[in-house]
């Protein structure tokens, strides 16, 4: 029985495209359908590059997760939009830089979270869990039994909106929803964000959103201003809000604005 009938017969609509999904088409997996491959590459047409930006927010991820682990020696994490699990994600990461660490992924997608559920069934230290919900209700999230039940959020947390929040349209109040999100963790806990941009190439990006409503998706692209907003009034680590290829790089890039994103990580001063 191919993926397609699996999912069909599970009752998903996979007519409709998903970003969770769209993303792993951009990094070469196999948990996508027709409907997110023929976005996905109508993204592509507009942005030729956008395979590399997808690896890109991922290498980020990779940093950033590292960064709080090592240097703040954060064990939390909090993983919103997590998108379909692969090499380079939270869950991998931690298990190289602090494997007793505890992560709670959280996505709307019920792929996402099918593929999430049977990575923590064979994960046999049972450190990370999934949660099945939508950002747009950060109240209902932080209440979550299975989130409250795993992550002590008395202790600092390492919450990550890696390329998620252009999801949200301004009717949806993301800022209030961040806050939201920020207000709810403690002295110490770090937030690493990732937002695409149209200050690099806004033609580009306007063919992309423009793409994403004939897709029935949600895509709103925000300056540096409005994305160093989301990070309220949490102190910004170096090197501060910087495309997202520049921010702490393995290696220089040539081209540190190749990749449309925004990208940052604070932390929550005592």
């Amino acid at each position: 029985m191919t993926q397609d009938q699996n999912a069909a017969l599970s009752g998903i609509d996979t007519s409709v495209p998903h970003s969770a999904r769209m993303y792993d088409y951009w990094l070469g997996g196999s948990s996508n359908f027709e409907a997110d491959r023929e976005l996905g590459k109508a993204f592509e047409q507009a942005i030729p590059s956008i395979k590399t930006m997808a690896r890109e927010n991922r290498r980020f991820l990779g940093r950033a997760v590292r960064m709080m682990a090592e240097e703040a020696g954060i064990r939390q994490f909090l993983d919103i939009g997590t998108g379909v699990p692969a090499a380079g994600d939270t869950h991998s990461v931690t298990q190289i830089v602090a494997p007793d660490s505890r992560i709670v992924c959280v996505d709307n997608d019920p792929i996402v979270h099918a593929h999430t559920k049977a990575l923590t069934e064979n994960t046999a230290d049972g450190r990370t869990r999934y949660v099945q919900a939508d950002m747009k209700e950060p109240e209902k999230l932080l209440a979550d039994p299975e989130l409250t039940g795993h992550l002590d959020l008395d202790r600092p947390v390492g919450l990550l909106l890696v390329a998620v929040l252009m999801l949200l349209s301004d009717h949806d109040r993301p800022w209030a929803k961040v806050s939201t999100l920020l207000d709810a963790l403690p002295p110490g806990s770090h937030v690493a964000i990732t937002h695409p941009t149209a200050d690099f190439d806004p033609q580009a990006m306007a063919e992309v959103v423009e793409a994403a409503g004939r897709g029935q998706m949600t895509l709103v692209p925000r300056n540096k201003a409005q994305v160093e907003e989301f990070f309220g009034g949490w102190e910004l680590v170096e090197p501060g809000v910087v495309p997202v290829m520049g921010w702490r790089p393995e290696e220089t890039p040539t081209d540190p604005k190749a990749a449309y994103y925004w990208s940052g990580v604070a932390r929550k001063k005592g």
